[in-house]
């Protein structure tokens, strides 16, 4: 199990990052990365707070080990989970000092803790200097109405624009007909983080059917015979005067000495 837990620094496990300064009253986002769980169980711990913890958006109820109705809980989506915390009046005015805010893969409390969990120290002042823990999206798209998601959730179409935790996210662009768009952002506190994006058509192949030509049929009929020429017999008189024609050509050129 591996827990990392993010105000303004990073860190994991058992180790702490150095203590971050806010303003009472302002709302401080924690973003966390956790494996091997799908919820995360949130506590707080400070002066004037019991000891083992209380659930941070009802300071006033203390945490009871083994009990997950007494924290808060956050689902871990694509082994992301985020949680704000607002540190205005909550019954009370909370106390100048530092407070522990504790992210555990178990409903447990400070007393029985287990051996991986994360942690982050914040201080508190009336007068600190705010750090800026939210940041701005903005999202077009051309053609517009694309369905955006952030981290996994819907959160509306394009043209849209939204505040978000500061540190890394996901978006996912999805629209019919078109490409799928996957990236990954990171949302700087008080910055506006625009993304505008040209949607690419899903490539479509049109299949066209050929139709063969049609194959005249061969006649197996033979052609026609032609018909024989017939040469009548000439009549005797006729063939006796051609001879006689010829002879008389035959001999012209001869007289009698």
């Amino acid at each position: 199990m591996i827990i990392v837990l993010i105000g303004a620094a990073l860190f994991c496990g058992v180790a702490t990052a150095g203590t971050l300064s806010y303003a009472i009253g302002d709302r401080i986002a924690l973003n966390g990365t956790a494996y091997a769980t799908d919820t995360m169980y949130i506590f707080v711990t400070g002066p004037g707070l019991d000891p083992n913890g209380v659930n941070p958006a009802q300071m006033k109820s203390p945490v009871v080990s083994g009990d997950p109705s007494t924290f808060v809980q956050v689902d871990v989506v694509n082994n992301r989970w985020t949680y704000i915390w607002n540190t205005a009046h909550q019954g009370f005015s909370l106390r100048e000092g530092t407070y522990t805010i504790y992210a555990v893969s178990q409903p447990v409390g400070r007393n029985a803790l287990p051996a991986v969990y994360g942690s982050i120290e914040i201080s508190l002042t009336q007068s600190g200097e705010s750090i800026p823990t939210m940041g701005t999206i903005t999202i077009t798209t051309s053609p517009p109405g694309a369905a955006v998601y952030i981290d996994s959730q819907y959160i509306g179409i394009t043209p849209h624009s939204l505040e978000a935790a500061t540190g890394p996210h996901t978006y996912r662009i999805e629209y019919s007909g078109y490409q799928t768009i996957i990236e990954s952002l990171t949302v700087k506190g008080g910055e506006t983080t625009a993304i505008e994006k040209v949607l690419v058509p899903v490539a479509t192949i049109t299949t066209t059917a050929t139709v063969p030509p049609t194959t005249r049929a061969t006649s197996t009929t033979p052609p026609p015979v032609p018909a024989a020429t017939t040469t009548l017999p000439l009549p005797l008189s006729a063939v006796t005067g051609i001879l006689a024609t010829g002879a008389a050509l035959l001999f012209q050129g001869f007289r009698k000495m």
